[in-house]
């Protein structure tokens, strides 16, 4: 099977995302960029991940033209390779329906960071897209605009959210934390007024995150491409992930 190191962890994390919850049925989609390719693998289009194996995968290229698969790629696609077009710094992207990070789109409102979790993840204020209809050209060009050159999650006005990353990895981590960040905004409003972190502070929390979590390795460091972590000799002490 062609590709299949990516296919393998596109699927895996699809099925991972339904079974924490972040999606229900077939809503949803995954994907990641094929290391020292043009392309990038992604869920099928209306698919029951209770069944979905590595060859369902779909390999685009970034002009959304299926290079190899027998599938029909998600309806998402556009949002995804304009992702990876504009950014050349994403590996992968994770959009998920999930009920609180959902509820909060559904306002329209940028979400605040008031967790020290979602600052370490994401560094500054999760912003919400205009609604446009799903699948769109247009709701792909109102995603990434919205995301920006540098943010790593997005909120869909009445529709979901969008997480990206160095790696499929990091961005199912995102994904993760922003649902949990949701859950955490939504019982302290019942309390009273969150208190908001600080720009600077979040900037110094997310930077110190990625230059020290996880455990260093004597002569190598971790870079985060593709579809996972990418081992790289480098000759020095460095950190993992």
């Amino acid at each position: 099977m062609l590709y299949e190191e990516a296919r393998k962890a596109v699927c895996d994390t699809a099925r991972r995302m339904m079974r924490d919850g972040l999606v229900k049925l077939t809503s949803g989609n995954v994907s990641a960029r094929v290391p020292g390719t043009n392309f990038f693998a992604i869920t099928p289009s209306g698919m029951d991940y209770e069944v979905m194996v590595p060859q369902d995968i779909c390999i685009l290229d970034l002009t959304g033209r299926v290079i190899n698969g027998h599938r029909r790629p998600s309806t998402e696609t556009p949002m995804h390779r304009l992702a990876y077009d504009r950014r050349p710094d994403v590996n992968g992207v994770v959009h998920t329906h999930s009920i609180y990070a959902s509820a909060f789109a559904c306002t329209g409102q940028a979400m605040p960071v008031i967790s020290t979790e979602l600052a370490a993840l994401v560094g500054g204020t999760i912003r919400c897209a205009p609604y446009a209809r799903s699948g769109t050209d247009e709701f792909a060009e109102a995603a990434v605009q919205t995301l920006g050159s540098e943010d790593l999650a997005v909120l869909f006005q009445n529709h979901g959210v969008m997480a990206v990353g160095r790696s499929l990895k990091e961005a199912y981590s995102v994904a993760i934390g922003l649902e949990e960040a949701a859950m955490i905004f939504h019982l302290a409003r019942q309390m009273g007024d969150p208190i908001i972190i600080p720009e600077e502070e979040r900037h110094r929390m997310f930077q110190e995150f990625r230059r020290s979590y996880g455990q260093p390795r004597a002569g190598i460091e971790r870079e985060p491409r593709g579809w996972g972590d990418v081992t790289v000799l480098r000759g020095r002490m460095d950190r993992g992930d």
